[in-house]
């Protein structure tokens, strides 16, 4: 029977572990961590295994040890993500600052380390998070999210109140803000479908809500939103569609407007033309990576790839209660600003529709979008994708998903 673990002495298993790696003991002597306390604390974690899995385990946790040692801690505003559908791409993180001097930081995956786990990236929040440079990319800084050290959640309200201190109009705008992140605010003029591409060639348009790559997919606002222009600026943010990331979306029914919308047509145009009419002059604000500063004679082209919208003003919202701080390697619990509601109001003359039965048609609408079948949904899948969470118990979704099996 092969060796365990917990059969060797702390001494022994710190020695093997130092030895199976002749550049990570530079790293670590460079480093100036004590990599023998981080040993010993994994160990009893892994006594169970096998020595060679065991000290794999333990060179793991080292080379994270390494990387945070190494690594440059910043604070400042989390708000939203980004990356992209059919692609290997790194998830792109916005990192705000009250100054103004904002940073992207890529992530492979949308969860981080915290403490000894893991964590899903919390947003919106104020976080203390450890980055490390590791170049640049077409002129653009890569800074790779190695962890996060303590955050506090906030609310929307809050959360709105800050970007809109640090947010430029679409005047304020320059050259100087291509490939880097902004915060942007202005009225929106118009939505249009967001273009796809297959072999970096048009493929026609997207519908404007539509399921991640995820293996529970969830569905998103995918759409190209145009602001007002001003001082020859003409800005564009591109709402793509995502691969294991959902944009943040604060703007009241907006996306219960884009589920209506591909309800009731199947032309991704038509259903731009639709939610556009109701948001035309919203003010908003929004938080994106300049990809494109076109200058032309009179005008400026300004492409922003996005990963957040909020309501300009934060009454027009429902404020989320913050879940105040975190315990250490606790996982957030869920929460929800956005209530469903009915987009449409009731003909006159006909009882209105009860709120059972809008959850109902929202989960037949989000059972055509994804393809999928009544059957194959769960009560989970749907309080995420609908954000029901604190508005409507999982045994009550359980029992409507039933009464539409069975209909």
């Amino acid at each position: 029977m092969n060796q365990k673990v917990k059969e060797l002495s702390n001494e022994q298993f710190v020695a093997q572990v130092l030895e199976k790696d002749d550049e990570l003991a530079k790293q670590v002597q460079t480093s100036e961590i004590d990599a023998e306390s981080i040993i010993i604390k994994a160990k009893p974690g892994i006594d169970k295994y096998g020595i060679a899995t065991g000290v794999a385990f333990a060179v793991a946790r080292l080379r994270e040890a390494v990387l945070e040692a190494n690594s440059e801690e910043v604070k400042g505003l989390l708000v939203g993500q980004r990356d992209r559908f059919g692609t290997n791409s790194p998830v792109r993180i916005p990192l705000l600052s009250s100054t103004g001097f904002h940073a992207e930081m890529i992530n492979w995956g949308t969860s981080a380390k915290y403490g000894d786990s893991k964590i899903e990236l919390p947003f919106p929040s104020i976080a203390t998070v450890n980055i490390l440079p590791e170049g640049d990319y077409k002129g653009v800084p890569n800074n790779r999210l190695i962890s996060v050290t303590s955050y506090e959640d906030i609310s929307v309200a809050d959360a709105t109140s800050r970007l809109s201190k640090i947010a430029k109009s679409v005047g304020e705008l320059s050259g100087s803000d291509e490939f880097s992140v902004v915060v942007v605010k202005g009225k929106i003029s118009f939505i249009a479908p967001a273009t796809k591409w297959k072999n970096k060639e048009k493929d026609g348009s997207w519908q404007i809500y539509m399921p991640n790559q995820r293996d529970t997919p969830v569905s998103h606002p995918v759409m190209q939103i145009s602001l007002e222009s001003q001082n020859g600026n003409m800005v564009r943010a591109v709402f793509d569609r995502q691969k294991n990331t959902v944009p943040t979306i604060c703007v009241e029914d907006f996306s219960d407007l884009c589920i209506d919308a591909v309800a009731s047509n199947s032309d991704p145009n038509e259903q731009a033309k639709f939610i556009g009419g109701i948001m035309k002059d919203r003010e908003v604000i929004i938080v994106g990576f300049v990809t494109k500063f076109n200058s032309q004679v009179n005008v400026n082209y300004i492409d922003i790839g996005a990963y957040a919208l909020f309501d300009f003003d934060a009454s027009a919202q429902t404020t989320l209660a913050p879940k105040g701080k975190e315990v250490k390697g606790k996982k957030p619990s869920p929460s929800s600003d956005d209530k469903p509601s009915s987009a449409k109001p009731a003909p006159a003359g006909k009882a209105k529709t009860s709120p059972a039965d809008k959850v109902k048609d929202k989960i037949k609408i989000y059972c055509e979008i994804c393809g999928v079948g009544v059957e194959d949904i769960t009560a989970e899948v749907i309080m995420e994708n609908l954000k029901l969470e604190g508005v409507m118990e999982k045994g009550t979704v359980e029992t409507l998903i039933e009464e539409l099996r069975t209909e």
